[in-house]
């Protein structure tokens, strides 16, 4: 299993994680649901943006996860130094070979 599979894993499982949260509070709480809906969103946006998002911005290997800033760029990409994969270069870095 990839490194970028499981990452999607795990913000469908703190999606759904989420959801049913919700859900159980306003069921057994009898409370209106937007408060209780807008509070469990933000809590999912600092999740995301505090442990998922830095992850896929920066340069890092598709399989393994590791970081694959600053390693030479050959025809079809990086490769990386931990696992050996091959990742394709990112179309935002003007590095030519």
């Amino acid at each position: 299993m990839t490194w970028l599979y499981k990452t999607w894993l795990r913000i469908l499982a703190l999606l759904l994680g989420a959801t049913l949260t919700v859900i159980a509070l306003v069921s057994l709480a009898a409370a209106p649901v937007w408060p209780v809906l807008g509070v469990t969103m933000a809590a999912v946006a600092l999740v995301w943006k505090g442990a998922i998002a830095p992850r896929i911005t920066h340069a890092s290997c598709l399989q393994c996860g590791e970081s694959v800033k600053g390693l030479p760029h050959g025809q079809y990409g990086v490769i990386c130094g931990n696992c050996g994969a091959i990742n394709e270069q990112l179309a935002d870095e003007s590095t030519t070979v």
